[in-house]
């Protein structure tokens, strides 16, 4: 549990980290072209781990690549023009529903397969997200119905993302396979959609270079750390503690761009740090419990 865990927490840092490099890139690249360098580097990361290690980019599994692949981009595409719609904290608050709908997920789960309800998890995971809440306040306007329940979409496109990863790495897919399939098809797909709907690539100097190493460096190591999580992790956990995610920005905002949180950002990061605590112990008890069970079998 404590590897996983981990996993999740390096995934969130990560993340959140690379949003800072591609927050300072947005006036220099636009997002879909920033979505190709970053899928481009972590492919050739990929590519490199594998001829290094001796590894087979060989699957017998390509269609459930395809689908984690189609769902990933279809998810990225639409999350993109909801950015321009919606107040950032408003959609970045429904996207984060995802947890949500995976606590609705496990609790229909438990009923059909007649088995005890995580509350412990859910209970954490609910905190969690009011921390969400608390920190981004969202606002709804006049004319926000539809990119709204685009976001929520996104929330329940993430879900199938989710149980798809976990379903390819009970296949035995490692997580670098996955991760290739899926920065390889979205360098194709982004490549031809930045010319499409954007005005093309761009030569980057010296300076927006750098910080194209750096989201293709932390978006590698997010993915590689995400997909670990997901594989072998509890899935109320690893959500519950993605929400970390929130507070590692918010971290990286008061140390590069000088912002001071106030009153309920803290009370938010607190939420968020109580929930993942929570969340922690009673799967850690769910997990001791099981193991008593499985020694009397």
């Amino acid at each position: 549990m404590l590897i996983q865990s981990f996993w999740a927490l390096a995934a969130a840092a990560s993340f959140s980290s690379m949003a800072a490099f591609v927050k300072l890139s947005n006036s220099t690249f636009g997002p879909i072209e920033l979505v190709f360098y970053r899928s481009l580097f972590t492919m050739i990361a990929m590519l490199v781990v594998v001829k290094i290690n001796g590894y087979s980019l060989k699957t017998y599994h390509l269609g459930g690549h395809l689908i984690r692949d189609i769902l990933g981009l279809i998810s990225t595409v639409v999350w993109f023009f909801t950015l321009g719609k919606l107040a950032l904290g408003t959609n970045i608050t429904l996207t984060y529903t995802t947890s949500l709908f995976l606590s609705v997920n496990f609790i229909i789960l438990a009923f059909i397969r007649h088995k005890p309800i995580p509350w412990g998890p859910i209970l954490a995971i609910l905190i969690g997200f009011l921390g969400i809440v608390t920190i981004l306040q969202p606002t709804f306007h006049d004319g926000d119905e539809i990119p709204a329940l685009l976001c929520l979409c996104v929330a329940c496109l993430d879900l199938g993302i989710y149980w798809q990863v976990r379903r390819l790495g009970r296949w035995g897919e490692p997580s670098w396979r996955i991760v290739f399939y899926f920065s390889f098809f979205s360098t194709i797909a982004t490549l031809a959609a930045v010319y499409i709907f954007e005005d093309g690539l761009h030569i980057p100097n010296v300076t927006s270079g750098l910080c194209l190493l750096a989201i293709g460096s932390l978006a590698t190591l997010g993915l590689i750390s995400a997909t670990r999580a997901w594989v072998g992790g509890n899935m109320l956990l690893v959500s519950c503690l993605g929400f970390s995610a929130i507070p590692f920005s918010e971290a990286i905002s008061i140390f590069v761009f000088d912002n001071i949180p106030g009153l309920y950002t803290i009370i938010g990061m607190l939420l968020i740090l109580i929930a993942g605590i929570a969340a922690t112990i009673f799967t850690k008890k769910a997990e001791e419990a099981e193991k008593k069970i499985a020694k009397k079998q």
